[in-house]
This record gives structure tokens, C-alpha cells and sequence, in this order.
């Protein structure tokens, strides 16, 4: 396999000196108590308007625990009253057990009125990320993620929000969120600690990969007072009939390329599915990576997971420059946007990235130039 350039000497340059002031928390200065001081300078100009909690699109675990653990935060510690809202359709077994199991409500953002709102608190994501869409009007107050931006570089050109808590190290939203509560001396209850436990699960496979002393401590700390008989619910949920009809189109549109599967989709019934089917076929023997993509409407989603390399250069690889991305670790996900809903164009697109994604494949280990159909096997 041709292995993308490592991440750390690619971006070396974007990282040659600090990330701009704001980005991470200033040097000295304690997360919340910055925190703090960014919501007593704006407190007055709100009014009677909300703070506003958002995500990316179709949330995942992590961001719905780190969206319910900032809701106690802002609540508890400076007594607003946040309104949470996300948008797309959340769809996958477990994600719809979470919110199930632990009666989590949230706004539609795409129906949101601006004009009640005073800032955003952005969790899990960043300003720019093509998953994310900010209401016009509202101004970004706070990030909260640990995502790796695709140019770091240009954070330093731009006005950034004045509290950006950007942990690059750190493997889960959820933990860095359970970090300000423990700061904050918040006593959690057991649904924000399931939330924020299945965030910190979900992120770092239960601390299997790119977990910190602070998520161990967040996952150990919040599954002590979690509800473990929910946890396990959410983690084996009942599955739609829908769910095996999708699996059968998926296991026969992929193909085995040696040490990589590779699964075009065409058009899926929601983008959850690209992830799953990712992570479904990562687990696959002696597969060291898998990349899914699937087109809903006219935005194409594509999932990544490797076996322990750096997911990111090889999304970027395989993207050149159709779309955005982003990535963290073993996991990377782009978008790509297309002009149309024709599948000539779609399918124009699927040659393209399953061109790139053979250049990351040793030829003598790809098992035909067609590959392997998944059911042949």
C-alpha cells in the first residue's frame, strides 16, 4: 500500500509556530474561567435573546453528549437558559437509541428564528467544516471540538470566536466538555453522564484509540453514575428491516482490493449509513482500511476508517479537490457537492474517487484490477 504523507510532516509548515491566540485556550488561563469571561463581556448585549447550542449535521454520539454536557454548563454555572438545536435526520440504530433512551430533545436548526438568539456554542465541529451550517445573523461565541481543521494555517488569518477550546490531542468532544463540569464543581445527573459516556465510548472505542488521561478520566468518571442498563441498550439497539436492505446493497456494490475495501454506493437513504457501512467493513480480516461513499440528494458523503494509520492524508488524497473533509485520528469524513441529482454526474464522481483510492494501493496487493466482490468472497 502507497502510504499518504504522515500528517505531521505534511502540515508542518501550517504548525511551525502557535495556533493564533483563542485557538486552544490562551497559555495560563484556565478553560472555564476563559469561558467565563467571554459570557460576563457579552451577557449584557444579549438581552433577553438565548445562547444558542449547535453541531454538524446528522449528530453522532460525541456531539450529542458534548451539546447536553454544555447545556448543564451553561445552565448550572452561569445560569442561561441555552436552546439546543441540530439538523439533518439522525438515523442510525444507535444514535436513535440514544436519543431514545435518554429522552433527548432538540430544536430543528433549519427552522430556527435568529432573531432570539444572542450567540452561538459551537460543540464538536468548527466554523467552515462542510458539515455545518450557522444560522445567518447569530455570532459565533464559542467552539468546543478536537478535530483537526484541513488548514491550519488559515485559522491565523482570520477573526476567530473569542473562546475556541481546540484540543487537537484530545479523543472525544464529550470529555473535554466533561472537563469544564468537573471544573466547575457540577454534581452530573445519570442522563448527562450517559450522554456524555456514550460520546467518549463512541469517540475513542472505548478508549482503544487517541484517548488522553482526560477522557479516560471523563469515561470511567461519568460510567460510574451513568444508567447501565440504557448504556447497553443504546449500544445493542433493535434494528430496523430497513437496515438489512441496506446491508445487502452495500455488500454487493463493494469490492476487496487486498488490504482495502472500497464501497461506492451511489444513492443511500441517509448519510449514517456511509459511516456504518466504514466501520462494518474496517472490521472485515486483514482489511487495514475502508472508504464508503453514498450520495443523498445532491451532497455526496464519504467515511474512512484505517487500522491505526492517520485517516486524514488519505481522505485528502482520495478527494484532491472535489470537496471538504476533515478527520481525527483512524476516522475522516468528507462531502462533496454536486450540481445535480443526475447520475451521470454521480457516477462521473465515483470513477474519480475510486481512481485516487487505487493510487493508495500497491498494485502487486489489490487482488484485480476490479477487485473482489464482497459476495464472491
Amino acid at each position: 500500500m502507497i502510504r499518504p504523507p504522515n500528517p505531521r510532516e505534511a502540515d508542518a509548515s501550517a504548525h511551525a509556530g502557535p495556533l493564533p491566540p483563542g485557538v486552544g485556550i490562551p497559555s495560563g488561563v484556565q478553560p472555564l474561567a476563559h469561558l467565563g469571561e467571554v459570557v460576563d463581556s457579552m451577557r449584557s448585549a444579549w438581552g433577553a435573546r438565548r445562547p444558542l447550542i449547535l453541531t454538524h449535521r446528522t449528530p453522532d454520539p460525541d456531539a450529542l453528549g458534548a451539546m447536553f454536557g454544555l447545556d448543564l454548563l451553561l445552565r448550572r454555572a452561569f445560569g442561561l437558559e441555552p436552546e439546543i438545536a441540530a439538523a439533518g435526520r439522525i438515523a442510525r440504530a444507535e444514535n436513535v437509541a440514544m436519543l431514545r433512551e435518554l429522552e433527548l430533545a432538540f430544536t430543528d436548526a433549519e427552522r430556527l428564528d435568529s432573531a432570539g438568539y444572542g450567540g452561538v456554542f459551537l460543540v464538536d465541529t468548527q466554523p467552515g467544516f462542510g458539515h455545518t451550517t450557522l444560522p445567518d445573523g447569530i455570532p459565533v461565541v464559542a467552539v468546543f471540538d478536537h478535530h483537526r481543521p484541513p488548514d491550519v494555517e488559515a485559522l491565523r488569518e482570520r477573526d476567530l470566536p473569542p473562546h475556541y477550546d481546540l484540543r487537537l490531542e484530545v479523543g472525544a468532544t464529550s470529555a473535554l466538555m466533561y472537563g469544564y463540569l468537573r471544573d466547575a464543581a457540577i454534581e452530573l445527573d445519570s442522563r448527562t453522564a450517559t450522554a456524555l459516556c456514550c460520546g467518549v465510548r463512541f469517540d475513542t472505542l472505548d478508549l482503544a484509540i487517541s484517548a488522553t488521561p482526560l477522557d479516560s478520566e471523563a469515561f470511567f468518571e461519568t460510567f460510574r453514575r451513568a444508567d447501565h442498563q440504557k448504556l447497553a441498550r443504546i449500544q445493542r439497539p433493535t434494528l430496523p428491516a430497513v437496515y438489512y436492505r441496506d446491508l445487502y446493497r452495500s455488500l454487493s456494490r463493494a469490492r476487496r482490493y487486498g488490504p482495502a475495501v472500497l464501497g461506492f454506493l451511489g444513492r443511500v437513504s441517509h448519510p449514517e449509513s456511509v459511516a456504518e457501512m466504514a466501520d462494518f467493513f474496517r472490521r472485515m480480516e486483514q482489511c487495514r482500511w475502508s472508504l464508503v461513499g453514498g450520495a443523498v440528494g445532491t451532497t455526496y458523503h464519504l467515511s474512512l476508517r484505517t487500522d491505526g494509520n492517520e485517516a486524514y492524508p488519505f481522505l485528502q488524497h482520495v478527494l484532491g479537490s472535489d470537496g471538504s473533509f476533515g478527520g481525527r485520528g483512524t476516522v475522516a469524513g468528507g462531502q462533496v457537492q454536486l450540481a445535480s441529482d443526475d447520475w451521470r454526474e454521480l457516477s462521473r464522481l465515483e470513477r474519480r474517487l475510486r481512481g485516487r483510492a487505487l493510487e493508495l494501493i500497491d498494485p502487486a496487493e489489490r487482488t484485480g484490477a476490479r477487485g473482489v466482490r464482497l459476495t464472491q468472497m
